[in-house]
């Protein structure tokens, strides 16, 4: 079971949705404690469209590069892909909803927002494991593999066939 620090820096396993920001959901679904089990359906699927909502209009917000670490001689950037953001929340949709017209509306957004071969890799693999959709996998991996310029771009390929 995931855990988390709620405000007071006391450690939960378990949340009520409804009671949080759209913008914490989607922190929860992106780490992956998200988990609807408290909610009933027509809650659930309000909390995941609110999140939905929260991604479209605060990419800029969460989807930026962000200094870490940051010490005078050794600082790290860490850089959150708005097209990994929306494949986790498709997933979450599949994963708790089951609602795979509404996950394949977001992994469609995702198809849109992925900018280069780790993008569109992990979203192949997504699709291929939650939709089950051989033909959108297929038709992302070459697209993928088109996109290859660099070493780097071919292990990151090479690993995600490797995990399948």
């Amino acid at each position: 079971m995931w855990r988390k620090r709620n405000s007071e820096g006391i450690w939960i396993e378990k949340v009520n949705q409804m009671e949080q920001s759209a913008e914490v959901n989607l922190h929860d679904i992106v780490i992956g404690f998200f988990s609807g089990n408290l909610l009933n359906q027509d809650n659930l699927r309000k909390v995941i469209i609110d999140v939905i909502e929260f991604a479209d209009t605060h990419q800029d917000t969460f989807c930026s590069e962000k200094e870490v670490n940051s010490k005078e001689d050794n600082s790290t950037t860490v850089s959150l892909s708005s097209c990994f953001v929306y494949i986790r929340i498709a997933e979450t949709i599949v994963e708790e909803l089951g609602d795979l017209e509404l996950s394949r509306q977001v992994y469609k957004k995702c198809e849109d927002l992925a900018v280069d071969v780790a993008d569109l890799s992990d979203l192949a693999d997504s699709i291929n494991q939650h939709l089950k959709d051989e033909k959108w996998y297929d038709k992302l991996k070459t697209k993928a593999n088109y996109m290859v310029k660099n070493c780097a771009d071919v292990l990151a390929i090479n690993h995600d066939i490797n995990d399948n």
